[in-house]
């Protein structure tokens, strides 16, 4: 492909790039919870990924038709994802205005890849975008995007912001002030950006609330007085909670996609309560037997309490939980299933084994476990009331060990830990594998180099 204001593009490997760079974009979205990719194996999507986007931006100006119609034509976060991209670095307001256009109509689908694009911009880039879309004259929605774009981009992004945090913290909407929530969590602006996160905790919708006690939780980890930090970490629990068992009850009366949109938001409410909730707490078996199958036993692998295995060995013998079941088992135990012959022949797959939200994509390629065997394995008793991962207590050393080599889903609950235990850790686990492998490194000077209490 020659490239200059005399050459032709060829129009034919742009739409190629597109079509790569939105499938590798989805991939990387998908492997947050894959049980078998690496951070080693991220990187070749990454690679990927930025290759195409590359390819697409060296197109210029002509690249961006064919852009534009993948988007039109499929509607699907990787296309709004790659028009983002395109539009954003070369900070065309006519580009821009269509990409809106198609982002309005379905935001719900869309705005993520947009949110993604961002963050995945040279920082440069990306602050510019995040100063003009967060000034005072921009529709809530252009707000949103870039608010959680700087919540994913850390203390740079937050300092790019063009208005107070508190501006956007008493907003009239409800996704702008949730999506400031969000960027509350990163920390600073003690006063009253702490006085207007506690009004959020009561706000009249339910997403600002649950948001508003994850950053809260993450806020108050860090504070010198134990009491203040007591009380508000379990008043943020609590209110989480609350909003946990009302997503529930909605989820019971959605369908299709907003059912699928419902479950992804109560799967992340879910793993950020399993890190908030006190170990022991007297209700949490009531919690369990009350949230859907699979979300419970997400709540044990992220909360990582042994003394709920016998819960996740009850989901053994449910063929729709078994697989999924099993590896919160050994995720907690840190006993492979496969090499303790503690598996299954495989059966045939009959249509059955594809519906539903019981199995999911996140199964494939999990072994089977054989119940009868787990039950009565004799293994190394773990220490009830003390979180573990991988067999081992968790603390900050094994996290950033497990961040390091660990599948995805395992690293998820390790850099969950650390974000939430130690405020100073903080991996985005929907960054770059390059941006993930440079926190790691400046975690593991901030945590076991520079003399740091944690």
């Amino acid at each position: 492909m020659q490239i200059g204001n005399n050459h032709k593009v060829i129009v034919a490997l742009v739409k190629r790039h597109i079509e790569d760079a939105a499938f590798y974009w989805a991939q990387h979205e998908a492997s947050i919870d894959s049980p078998r990719l690496s951070l080693s194996e991220l990187a070749r999507f990454s690679d990927l990924l930025d290759a195409h986007l590359e390819g697409i931006s060296l197109a210029g100006s002509p690249g961006w038709q064919p852009t534009l119609s993948a988007l039109e034509r499929w509607k699907q976060p990787g296309e709004a994802f790659v028009a983002a991209y395109a539009a954003l670095g070369r900070n065309d307001p006519s580009e821009l205005a269509e990409l809106l256009l198609h982002v309005r109509a379905q935001p719900e689908k869309l705005l993520r890849g947009v949110i993604s694009a961002i963050a995945w911009l040279p920082t440069t880039s990306a602050l510019t975008c995040i100063a003009q879309w967060t000034q005072e004259n921009n529709a809530p929605l252009v707000q949103v995007a870039a608010l959680r774009a700087a919540a994913l981009c850390g203390d740079e992004a937050q300092e790019a912001i063009s208005q107070p945090l508190i501006n956007f913290l008493s907003s009239e909407d409800a996704h702008v002030r949730a999506a400031a929530c969000r960027v509350a969590a990163l920390g600073g602006g003690e006063g009253e950006i702490e006085v207007a996160l506690h009004k959020c905790l009561a706000d009249p919708d339910m997403p600002v609330r649950a948001q508003a006690a994850i950053s809260v939780a993450r806020r108050y980890r860090a504070m010198p007085v134990p009491n203040d930090r007591s009380q508000n970490s379990l008043l943020a629990a609590e209110t989480l909670w609350q909003c946990v068992i009302s997503q529930v009850n909605i989820l019971t009366d959605t369908k299709g996609w907003y059912r699928k949109q419902a479950l992804r938001r109560l799967n992340r409410w879910v793993q950020h309560l399993a890190g908030m909730v006190p170990i022991g707490h007297p209700q949490l078996d009531a919690l369990l037997q009350f949230m859907p199958p699979r979300l419970a036993l997400r709540f044990i692998a992220y909360h990582g309490d042994p003394a709920h295995l016998p819960h996740v060995q009850a989901r053994l013998s449910d063929n729709d939980t078994a697989r999924y079941a099993g590896w919160v088992w050994q995720t907690i135990t840190g006993v492979d299933l496969a090499s303790a012959e503690l598996t299954m022949a495989e059966p045939e797959q009959t249509p059955s084994d594809t519906t539903g939200d019981a199995r999911t994509d996140v199964d494939h390629g999990l072994k089977l476990p054989d119940a009868e065997k787990v039950r009565h394995f004799v293994r190394i008793p773990l220490q009830e009331g003390q979180r573990h991962l991988r067999g081992q207590p968790l603390d900050p050393e094994l996290a950033m060990h497990l961040l390091e080599v660990a599948p995805h889903a395992v690293r998820s609950i390790a850099a969950q830990y650390l974000q939430l235990h130690h405020p100073v850790a903080r991996v985005v686990m929907r960054g770059g594998a390059r941006q993930q492998i440079a926190a790691l490194d400046q975690l593991d000077d901030d945590l076991f180099h520079s003399g740091a209490t944690l």
